[in-house]
């Protein structure tokens, strides 16, 4: 791979060749680029800008803490880590959606999250006890369903509906109710029908 920078409009920019890619990648690249009306430069270019300015799949990448806590992760749960970093935990509405929530803004929000959520890591595995497979990045989702459980009704109920809608309401708030009896926090104040 060969660079070098330019500066635009926006700001410094930064020149990638990628040499020797697969004639079947290049052949993807090119159907998907035309399926959106795009530029295979122009499709490469915002594909790799939203995959590394995505702020929790630069940290699950990047971050040892979450590479060392994914092992552990795996061995409480008896279950094997992913083959490859790139078989990431969430998608990046996904991780989108969790920075929005839980106000997350910077890599020191995460940094703590992290470091808050690892004493509650084995519970929050015993949780899903049965999973055979994880990928990396594990021990971060983790640990931030662990910090949405730290937080109000109202926002762990739009944590559900954006996040773990496939769960039922109150399965999701059992499993918070796990958590927070654990961080010695009251239940969820569930509304009674």
């Amino acid at each position: 791979m060969t660079e070098h920078n330019e500066s635009n409009k926006k700001g410094l920019t930064r020149t990638l060749t990628v040499r020797n890619m697969p004639v079947d990648v290049d052949t993807e690249i090119a159907e998907q680029a035309k399926a959106a009306g795009k530029s295979k430069s122009d499709f490469v270019k915002e594909f790799l800008s939203a995959s590394f300015g995505d702020l929790i799949g630069n940290f699950m990448r990047g971050n040892s803490l979450v590479a060392l806590m994914d092992k552990d992760v795996a061995t409480m749960m008896k279950a094997a880590l992913a083959d490859y970093w790139y078989d990431r935990a969430q998608t990046l509405a996904e991780n989108r959606a969790w920075c929005r929530l839980l106000g997350i803004y910077k890599k020191e929000d995460l940094q703590q999250i992290m470091r808050n959520g690892v004493p509650l890591l084995e519970l929050r595995a015993a949780q899903l006890s049965g999973v055979t497979h994880i990928p990396h990045g594990t021990s971060l989702a983790f640990a931030l369903f662990i910090e949405a459980a730290r937080r109000d009704l109202p926002t762990l109920i739009r944590v559900h509906k954006e996040l773990f809608f496939l769960q039922k309401k109150e399965d999701f708030l059992d499993m918070v109710d796990q958590i927070r009896q654990a961080l010695r926090l009251p239940p969820t104040e569930r509304p009674v029908f």
